[in-house]
């Protein structure tokens, strides 16, 4: 299977396990620098599965822009990375002691992917879409609109910025063969402000992701946190129960289960079979302080 990721490729410098500050200076048990952001951690796992990868992201020309470079082409991933006048992204993960994450963001040439294109698409059977600045999503757009067939399957998992313009979002989500989103997140994009919870149960999850298909055939996948998840095939839901496992980090959780599954399901596995594969992928990465399993950036 050819997969292809297009989104962000940026350094995470992840700081474990954060207490609440008192005084100047605070010791804590980690501090690590990996590579991150969205279609580096989807590529790592799906290349993990056998899949053949390529990435579309955007780095600076500086030492971790290389430094990612160099640790996809260990895993066997081809970089379609441009250098950028921007520094490589950057983001300052913080973990308390539940593991839940909180991250502190420069995108840097992360935001410019896609401004020299996207060549290749063609080639791919699954073509994964991560967050995305909107500029990048609008030449994401045009190439998809310059096409005269499209071979592969379209997988779309917005990001903060698309998800804050619906309206902006319905190019790709229109042409998506499967959104992937969260309770939440679903609920804001169908303008439903009245969820208070990440897992409400299956049958809000449902029809939440009815609401979401924008056209015949349409699939959507649903995560609900602690609750499991739901995939929606267009006539009805699938759901799964989540995995009870302590958590070291969440962060990566939602890239390790959305790419999971998309290799199962594009892999014709049937919808149980992968969201098993999904929430196992995702309790292998919480037990992890990174959000993949590659290890710490090094030269």
């Amino acid at each position: 299977m050819q997969f292809t990721t297009i989104g962000a490729a940026i350094v995470d410098i992840v700081v474990s396990t954060v207490q609440p500050m008192r005084g100047a200076k605070q010791d804590v048990d980690h501090i690590g620098l990996y590579a991150g952001g969205g279609a580096v951690n989807a590529a790592l796992n799906v290349a993990a599965r056998g899949a053949r990868v390529t990435v579309h992201a955007c780095v600076g020309r500086d030492l971790e822009g290389g430094l990612i470079r160099d640790l996809l082409q260990r895993h066997g991933i081809r970089a379609a990375i441009p250098d950028h006048r921007l520094p490589t992204g950057k983001a300052v993960v913080m973990v308390d002691d539940s593991g839940a994450a909180r991250a502190y963001a420069q995108r840097g040439a992360s935001a410019w992917v896609g401004e020299q294109g996207f060549a290749g698409l063609q080639q791919a059977d699954v073509v994964y879409v991560t967050g995305l600045s909107l500029e990048s999503q609008t030449w994401l757009q045009e190439a998809l609109g310059a096409m005269a067939s499209r071979p592969f399957r379209l997988v779309v998992t917005p990001g903060a910025r698309q998800l804050s313009d619906p309206t902006a979002l319905h190019g790709v989500w229109d042409q998506a063969d499967l959104l992937c989103v969260n309770a939440r997140e679903a609920a804001k994009l169908v303008g439903d402000d009245t969820l208070q919870t990440d897992a409400p149960p299956p049958d809000v999850a449902q029809a939440l992701a009815r609401r979401l298909v924008r056209r015949p055939g349409q699939a959507i996948l649903v995560t609900l946190g602690a609750g499991g998840s739901l995939f929606f095939d267009g006539d009805q839901g699938h759901f799964h129960a989540a995995r009870q496992v302590a958590a070291t980090s969440t962060i990566g959780a939602g890239d390790a289960f959305a790419s999971a599954f998309v290799h199962a399901w594009a892999d014709g596995a049937e919808p149980q079979a992968a969201l098993a594969a999904a929430t196992d992928s995702a309790a292998q990465i919480i037990q992890v302080i990174p959000a993949n399993q590659a290890g710490p950036l090094r030269a």
